[in-house]
């Protein structure tokens, strides 16, 4: 071996050792559990958020109403399909204590969801999302994700992605949790 080479060797396999022997030595990394949506059965998680048009919403001055719970995003092509499906459940299913909230996701300036919206059609209210706090307290994995939450505040359906078709299983569920409100000793 070249004597100008047995130097930086020996400094390199040192080095090694050393890094070796103090990545064992360290505690492991903290195991951090990852934050998931809230399955059918478990409570909806507590929030307030700014609406579009101004103020404030919190799910719990919702409570005694179904709430459809909808996260997009303006740059999502299966929320751009999805949302006139939601628009439609809404007009029909409102009068029963119906409340469809979209959550504007991946940080949209107020003028861009404005404009989104109104591109869509949508009027039922919008929250504002910045940052995303909102979709990290209910574990977003995809856009769209809706939630279907009862009179009582509980999770009872949960759709992640949108395929066109699956408008009909959520309005099947907003259905039975508004028919599980109405029922004798519930709601």
């Amino acid at each position: 071996m070249d004597r100008t080479f047995r130097p930086a060797l020996r400094t390199a396999f040192l080095t090694f050792a050393l890094c070796a022997e103090a990545r064992a030595a360290a505690p492991p990394a903290p195991v951090v559990a990852p934050i998931l949506p809230p399955d059918a059965g478990a409570p909806a998680p507590a929030f307030a958020a700014e609406r579009l048009e101004g103020g404030t919403l919190t799910l719990a001055s919702l409570r005694g109403q179904v709430v459809l719970l909808n996260f997009w995003g303006i740059s999502c092509p299966p929320c751009r399909v999805e949302m006139p499906e939601l628009e439609a459940i809404h007009r029909r299913h409102a009068a029963s204590g119906l409340v469809v909230l979209g959550v504007a996701e991946m940080n949209p300036t107020r003028e861009q969801a404005r404009r989104f919206v109104a591109d869509i059609g949508t009027t039922y209210p919008i929250l504002l999302d910045p940052g995303e706090h909102l979709g990290g307290l209910y574990g977003l994995e995809a856009h769209p994700t809706t939630f279907v939450i009862d009179a009582r505040g509980v999770v009872t359906y949960v759709n992640a992605g949108y395929l066109k078709g699956e408008e009909k299983e959520i309005e099947a569920a907003v259905v039975a949790a508004l028919a599980a409100a109405r029922a004798p000793g519930r709601g």
